[in-house]
């Protein structure tokens, strides 16, 4: 009976999120293998071993919320807001559909990759459940279903951001008619049930790195809080997570990002210099000819990723966070303003029009996530993508604290963010201050849209940024709150006739 109720729940899903979704990985958890439905059942005959597959089985999915492909979680969410440019479809008839909702329907590929590959993760993290899930309390199982839990939860949570309701699968279910949608606030008080439910199962310490712990779990649900304003438990987390879970801030920024493992990463996706295994972030943003210029080597070109150049103007010209990049150190972050070729030539332009990198590509180009030369496929290196550290928590306790009106436990913990990177302290704080500290410190790191979410303001630094670009051209959807959702993507209202859009698509 229990093998009949999987195939059925698997032959829903499957059709569902639009995918193969037996999966397990290696030790490195990025090495792929598929298993059918028969070495399935193997898999739960095999105990505790068949249950370490299946986990590990996860991070293939998980892969998808770093910078490991071009079409990526970060992606849809980070250009519709006012920190990220994409160049791949900047004109003016086009740069909606990612960068300021105007072209962004159900229709689009990105929605619909979002939506599809968040629920093969889900459905990876089911499959445990339904598998091992009545061996939760016993301690050779406990952690893993507990680590199936975390992503399972930290995956719906990141669906409600950007679709609102969506539907809530848990393993349960028999999706052969399809179901309806869970609203909202159903699917944070199912996240936030979760996350509780196992705060305490989960190691202190990672199995392996790039798994999640109880500290991942604690400054989840800091952020949880924070993002639903509840602020007292917002700061207790936060605090908890400052004060006892052993990590440190890294003196210099740049090495949060370019050093593994190092002392501010509470949860990371592991990037390995491998063949689509890696980070490809710099590939992505660089363009062949600024390439060539700086004399990078081993390194494609595919000439896409970017800071807006509304946000890039909003930085301080001596923060470490937009460093120039020195091409004959091959350090630092960002490549703005005229660059010169090795004859003395500007990069682009003529001799005498030279053009800013800003001006020619519409954006400018960091290396926030460290050059690596000569890597695998001239795109993938090593370095690691943080989904939680420590400098974040740093400002969301400092937020939480100044929402409660204390002003001076809040610049007590955002000063250090300041200091590192090279700015002088606050002595008065305002929200806006707080904004915008959070902005510079976690550009490209996937927080941006919620942070605006949040203060009220995602609309309203869009249209500043696309008004940057195109001084001359209405903001088409200005004010237009339907627009902080994005639509239910079409191939998966096909497949579930239970399934409804979102106002506005």
């Amino acid at each position: 009976m229990k093998n009949k109720f999987i195939k059925t729940y698997w032959l829903g899903l499957i059709l569902f999120s639009g995918g193969n979704l037996f999966n397990s990985c290696s030790d490195s958890m990025l090495e792929e293998n598929v298993y059918t439905g028969t070495s399935q059942n193997n898999l739960i005959a095999q105990g505790e071993t068949g249950c370490k597959i299946l986990v590990d089985g996860i991070y293939k999915y998980v892969q998808y919320f770093s910078y490991s492909r071009g079409n990526n979680w970060q992606l849809a969410p980070e250009a519709g807001t006012d920190e990220f440019t994409l160049n791949w479809g900047f004109a003016i008839t086009e740069w909606g559909g990612m960068q300021n909702f105007l072209n962004l329907n159900s229709g689009h590929y990105q929605p619909m990759e979002m939506y599809r590959e968040t629920y093969k993760l889900i459905a990876q993290s089911n499959q445990v459940l339904i598998s091992f899930g009545s061996k939760e309390n016993d301690p050779a199982y406990s952690a893993m279903i507990a680590e199936a839990r975390f992503w399972r939860a930290y995956a719906y949570y990141k669906l409600q951001n950007v679709f609102g309701a969506v539907p809530l699968v848990t393993g349960g279910e028999n999706l052969s008619s399809g179901i309806e949608r869970t609203s909202a606030s159903g699917i944070r008080s199912f996240v936030e049930s979760e996350m509780k439910s196992i705060e305490n199962t989960l190691p202190p310490l990672p199995s392996t790195y790039g798994r999640p712990t109880k500290w991942a779990v604690k400054a989840f649900l800091a952020r949880f809080y924070l993002n639903n304003k509840d602020w007292a438990k917002a700061s207790k987390y936060a605090k908890d997570v400052i004060d006892n879970s052993g990590a440190s801030l890294q003196a210099r920024y740049q090495d949060v990002f370019k050093i593994d493992a190092n002392s501010e990463i509470i949860l990371a996706v592991n990037q390995i210099n491998q063949s689509d295994k890696g980070n490809k972030y710099v590939a992505l943003s660089l363009e062949s000819e600024l390439r060539n210029a700086l004399n990078i080597q081993g390194v494609s070109a595919s000439n896409g990723y970017g800071m807006s150049n509304y946000f890039y103007s909003t930085f301080a010209s001596d923060d470490q966070r937009v460093a120039p990049f020195n091409k004959n150190t091959k350090q630092g972050i960002a490549i703005a303003g005229i660059q010169y070729k090795a004859d003395g030539t500007p990069v682009y332009g003529t001799i005498a029009a030279p053009e800013t990198v800003q001006k020619h590509l519409n954006r400018v180009i960091t290396f926030k996530f460290p050059l690596q030369e000569n890597i695998a496929k001239g795109e993938d290196s090593d370095a690691d993508f943080p989904l939680m550290r420590l400098g974040e928590i740093y400002l969301t306790y400092a937020e939480a604290q100044f929402q409660m009106g204390n002003t001076a436990a809040a610049l007590q913990y955002i000063n250090p963010i300041r200091t590192r990177a090279g700015l002088q302290p606050l002595t008065v704080l305002t929200l806006d201050d707080i904004l915008n500290e959070r902005g510079w410190e976690t550009y490209h790191e996937g927080y941006r849209r919620e942070d605006l979410l949040r203060f009220g303001k995602l609309l309203e630094k869009v249209e500043l940024k696309y008004k940057y670009d195109f001084p001359a051209s209405p903001y088409p959807h200005s004010g237009n709150v339907s627009r902080e959702l994005f639509p239910i993507p079409a191939d998966a209202l096909s497949l579930n006739p239970k399934l409804t859009q979102n106002p506005g698509y």
